[in-house]
């Protein structure tokens, strides 16, 4: 890349001018100025290469002044203008570099190192989880509990014997947020992964308890709004409670054991803290987060 390295910016400018990026509004003012130390302002000239298709990403670069221009090497270009951001998703994912981009007027970014912000990221979960919340919105108050279909899950039967950490394993593997985890990280998964019989007339969750992943695998429970106005029944293969848990969120609705069963669940602080030490597994979860939050047929677009 054709750049010029521009005077280092005091750290609370810096940090000023994340706060204005839509995505770093949820972070605190220690997150910020960690953010601010690792970045530094570069000047582009006119037609300058800002990055290249294929590549591992080794920036991600939020644009201050000027435009970016990207193209996916066919027919597709696309001017960005402040603040659009080049290479947070690959970055996070740890994918390749989609697009080409230029910079056809001459145009100053903020750069940050790719490794030195994973580095931050895994030193700082909060963060991370802060992504999370903003990538998948999960603000809006009284919206209902995130549930998602596993496929290819057989459903287990109610009385058994307790399942074996294989068993944990191939259960887990069909949740499409873990689509990308590796064997290892499956079987760390399943160590943290509580095996529940769900009880008639039992209750599972109510408001205010911090959120978790059920994964239903036999039985059945109802979600119950707080007005108790509306309900929706959890069946085997539903995956209930991702986005919270991700979000770091509390339940807002209660569960209620409809039907006997067997459920699989995962704790949010036990995840966040296994997840904080484990950079591949969280790209695929956010690999998967991109995924299920782009429109259907959505060409992926710098953010």
């Amino acid at each position: 890349m054709q750049f010029e390295l521009l005077p280092p910016v005091p750290t609370v400018t810096l940090a000023r001018r994340l706060r204005e990026i839509p995505l770093f509004r949820f972070a605190s003012v220690d997150e910020l100025f960690r953010i601010s130390a690792i970045s530094q302002q570069v000047r582009y000239p006119p037609s300058a290469i800002v990055q290249r298709r294929g590549g591992k990403p080794e920036y991600i670069q939020v644009l201050l002044e000027g435009a970016f221009e990207t193209w996916n090497g066919e027919d597709h270009k696309e001017v960005l203008h402040p603040p659009a951001m080049l290479g947070f998703q690959e970055v996070l994912e740890g994918t390749a570099i989609p697009r080409e981009a230029r910079a056809p007027v001459e145009s100053i970014a903020l750069v940050m190192a790719a490794e030195e912000f994973r580095e931050l990221l895994s030193a700082n979960i909060e963060l991370a989880l802060g992504f999370f919340c903003m990538l998948l919105d999960r603000q809006e108050h009284g919206r209902g509990p995130s549930l998602t279909k596993t496929p290819n899950l057989v459903e287990a039967p109610a009385l058994s014997e307790p399942l074996k950490t294989v068993d944990k394993v191939l259960y887990l593997q069909t949740v499409p947020i873990l689509h990308r985890a590796t064997a290892d990280e499956l079987y760390e998964l399943a160590a943290i992964t509580r095996e529940v019989e769900l009880e008639a007339s039992g209750l599972l969750f109510s408001e205010g308890h911090p959120a978790s992943i059920w994964l239903l695998l036999s039985g059945a429970f109802v979600l119950e709004s707080p007005s108790g106005d509306d309900e929706t029944m959890v069946v085997a293969g539903d995956c209930l409670g991702v986005e919270e848990t991700l979000a770091a969120s509390d339940w807002s609705w209660r569960a209620h054991v409809r039907t006997p069963g067997k459920a699989l669940q995962i704790e949010q602080d036990a995840l966040v803290e296994l997840v904080g030490d484990r950079m591949t597994l969280l790209q695929g979860m956010f690999s998967a987060t991109f995924q299920a939050t782009e429109p259907a047929g959505h060409e992926r677009v710098s953010r």
